[in-house]
C-alpha cells in the first residue's frame, strides 16, 4: 500500500495536537510535585490566580498526621499557591499552614475543610465542623497587581445550634481587617464567633 506523502504530516499533526509527540509537554500538570515531606494533594483547584490570564492552581496540602493523633490534634493543613510563569512553568508563590484545620479539628462533624474555589485574581477557602454548635469559616483573598500578592478581602464565619436553631454571623471586610496577606493572614487572630 502506497501512502500520500501528505500522511506523515497528518499523523506528525495530529500526534502534536494530541500532545503525544516528541518533546510536547505533558497533558496534565504535575502538582504532586509541589506536595512534598510526605503530604498528599487534598484538593487542587485551578484557574487565574493572579489575573494575568494564565492557568494557576491553589492547593490544599495534607501532612502526614500522627499514628497517635486524636481528636483535635494533628498538624494544620497547608494551602499553596502555584502560578505559571512566562515560559509556562508553574512556580510556588505563597502558603499558608494557618486556614485549614487539622483532619481531627472538625469535632463530631469530622473533617474541617469543605472547599476551595478560584476566581479570576481571586480565591476562597470554606471549612466546618462542630457537633450541636457547627461552626463555618469562609475566607476570600483578592490579587494585588499592584503588590503582586494576595490579600483578605473577606471573611464570613458563622455557628449555629443544631436543636435550638440559635445562631449568630460576623461579615468582616478588608476595611474591617486591614491590609494582611494571604501568607500572614491567621483565623486565630480573629473575633470568635459563640452562641450565648
Amino acid at each position: 500500500m502506497k501512502l500520500s506523502p501528505h500522511y506523515g504530516l497528518l499523523w506528525v499533526a495530529a500526534l502534536s495536537w494530541t500532545g503525544w509527540a516528541v518533546g510536547a509537554p505533558a497533558p496534565a500538570d504535575d502538582l504532586k510535585a509541589f506536595a512534598t515531606g510526605g503530604a498528599r494533594i487534598l484538593e487542587s483547584q485551578k484557574g487565574d490566580l493572579n489575573g494575568d490570564g494564565r492557568p494557576d492552581a491553589l492547593l490544599v496540602l495534607d501532612p502526614p498526621a500522627p499514628a497517635d493523633a486524636k481528636l483535635g490534634e494533628g498538624p494544620a493543613r497547608e494551602v499553596v499557591l502555584v502560578v505559571r510563569d512566562a515560559s509556562g512553568q508553574l512556580q510556588k508563590v505563597a502558603s499558608n499552614a494557618h486556614l485549614v484545620p487539622c483532619e481531627q479539628c472538625g469535632g463530631s462533624s469530622g473533617d474541617p475543610f469543605g472547599y476551595s474555589k478560584v476566581a479570576p485574581g481571586s480565591f476562597t477557602i470554606v471549612n466546618g465542623g462542630g457537633g450541636r454548635e457547627h461552626w463555618s469559616d469562609e475566607y476570600t483573598f483578592t490579587y494585588s497587581a499592584e503588590k503582586k500578592d494576595w490579600f483578605v478581602a473577606q471573611v464570613a464565619r458563622k455557628v449555629e445550634d443544631s436543636v435550638t436553631g440559635r445562631q449568630k454571623a460576623i461579615q468582616l471586610s478588608a476595611k474591617d481587617l486591614g491590609s494582611v496577606s494571604f501568607q500572614e493572614f491567621d483565623p486565630s487572630k480573629l473575633p470568635e464567633v459563640t452562641l450565648p
